[in-house]
């Protein structure tokens, strides 16, 4: 009966200092943001907290008892598995703490290859690195407009982009062409 005490109170002992470790590194990082991010934002945050929305809840729907299973094909399914795999959102401060320590890192690197002389080639590297980070090799998210027109659903182009009877319509009329 001892021995079971004993290790009852060594497995809560365990947990308290567990959790009491998950509270200081907690509030660890909530000092550091608090250090790296401006009132402002913290201000609008908790502005959205005391707002207050008042949102009618329909009334829910009664499902049939009786549901038929579509047949549905390979790519259909394939894409549902994906679709299910949604990024997380992050938070504004995340993000803009993330932002600020990679900027942070960055200058200091900058100025250190600057000192040694090598200041524009990590620059062009970055810019570089930058923009093959930044360039998604991903599949598009279901429902997500294609950037090729031809890949769209009756090959509707993207707005914005210029279509051919547009650029006719410019050159022949000019700008008199264009509907404002």
């Amino acid at each position: 009966m001892e021995a079971k005490l004993r290790e009852y109170r060594a497995l809560r002992r365990r947990r308290e200092l567990i959790d009491s470790a998950k509270e200081k590194l907690e509030n660890t990082k909530q000092k550091i943001a608090n250090i790296l991010v401006p009132n402002i934002f913290t201000d609008m945050d908790k502005q959205k907290d005391d707002e207050v929305l008042l949102i009618e809840e329909p009334a829910p729907q009664q499902k049939p008892l009786i549901q038929f299973e579509e047949p549905l094909d390979i790519a259909s399914e394939v894409s549902e598995v994906e679709s299910s795999e949604e990024e997380t959102q992050e938070s504004w401060r995340y993000c803009l703490t993330k932002w600020t320590i990679y900027t942070v890192i960055w200058l200091t690197l900058y100025i250190f290859f600057l000192k040694v002389g090598f200041g524009a080639v990590f620059f062009a590297s970055s810019v570089l690195i930058g923009i093959f980070l930044n360039t998604r090799t991903g599949k598009r998210k279901p429902g997500e407009v294609s950037a090729y027109s031809v890949f769209n659903q009756n090959c509707e182009s993207i707005d914005g982009t210029l279509k051919a009877e547009e650029l006719q319509r410019q050159m022949l009329y000019g700008v008199a062409g264009l509907r404002i």
